[in-house]
């Protein structure tokens, strides 16, 4: 053993038993299924009755360097040993959005539908990245279409003209930003829409910036 390998035993702290066999779980499911276990699952396997058991399983094996776990996906840990047969790190799973539910976050779990494995290069390797499934033909002069797998940069912000994720009380849409002095006009690119004029009283929030679109070619 030479001494790079030691000093990497070193920094890794031991593992308690039950540890140890979650983690060799969550690698044994991320190279047989090419992704990691949920929390639910790893909870089923072990006959953990809470998820809370689980959690806290995990916080442990993120503080001694095993793994890391992204909050925004349900399949969001990652193995971090260099040796260990993890995804390959080319690639980023990325949450859907489905029905948007009043009140949550856009990326709250029950709002998601499940997700995508993309190329990192395909998100420029942003982080914070969600996709949504385009309804209708009012963006497709921007080259969006019905059925469409839209990317976006999760934030709250925007700049003029630029195309968004518009969360307007329960429901989530794909359009220009067009803020005005006192309402937001949100802007078709298709000629039979008119804009969707966003009055104070609205519930409305912006859930994220369009930096990509995937479509299914037949």
């Amino acid at each position: 053993m030479n001494s790079q390998e030691l000093e990497k035993q070193d920094t890794k702290k031991q593992l308690t038993s039950r540890q140890q066999e979650v983690f060799d779980y969550i690698k044994a499911q991320t190279t047989e299924f090419r992704r990691p276990p949920t929390v639910r699952e790893i909870a089923n396997r072990f006959n953990i009755s809470s998820t809370n058991g689980v959690r806290s399983i995990l916080a442990a094996l993120i503080k001694k360097g095993y793994i890391s776990r992204s909050p925004r996906t349900s399949r969001g840990l990652e193995i971090l040993q260099d040796d260990s047969p993890t995804l390959d790190s080319s690639l980023a799973e990325i949450p859907i959005v489905g029905r948007v539910a009043a009140g949550e976050p856009i990326l709250a779990v029950q709002n998601l539908e499940g997700t995508i494995t993309v190329d990192r290069d395909f998100i420029a390797r942003r982080k914070d990245v969600f996709a949504l499934r385009v309804k209708g033909d009012s963006m497709i002069n921007a080259g969006i279409f019905d059925g469409d797998l839209v990317f976006a940069q999760h934030q709250n912000t925007a700049e003029r003209g630029e195309i968004i994720i518009a969360k307007i009380d329960d429901e989530a849409t794909v359009k220009y930003f067009q803020p005005k002095k006192d309402w937001v006009e949100l802007h078709a690119a298709n000629p039979k829409y008119q804009p969707i004029i966003v009055k104070p009283e609205r519930d409305f929030s912006i859930a994220g910036r369009v930096i990509g679109i995937m479509r299914k070619i037949n």
